[in-house]
């Protein structure tokens, strides 16, 4: 072999290219680290917006009206059976089991 030979440097030039690449390791990503919230930062707003000493704050407080829960839950029940059962039927004719 001729070490003066134009192909034989090229060739070595991108084999040490290929290693160089190959070594080394990118990064996962090249966006910049999330921001960390903390709670320190904003505590002085978090404080204003609770209920005042002594106030029993619950989030869902009675009375609730019958009615309104009941046409709720009737409503929400209807919906999902209505959802299944018009999907199943849909799936009946398409794929011909239904006529």
């Amino acid at each position: 072999r001729n070490a003066n030979n134009p192909n034989n440097s090229t060739m070595i030039a991108a084999v040490r290219t290929s290693a160089v690449r190959a070594a080394t390791r990118r990064p996962m990503s090249t966006t910049s680290a999330p921001k960390m919230h903390k709670a320190k930062d904003t505590w002085g707003e978090l404080v204003k917006t609770r209920p005042p000493p002594g106030h029993d704050h619950t989030v869902f407080e009675p009375p609730y009206s019958t009615p309104v829960i009941a046409a709720f839950t009737v409503g929400i029940i209807s919906t999902g059976y209505g959802m299944m059962y018009f999907g199943m039927r849909h799936q009946q004719y398409k794929q011909g089991y239904w006529k």
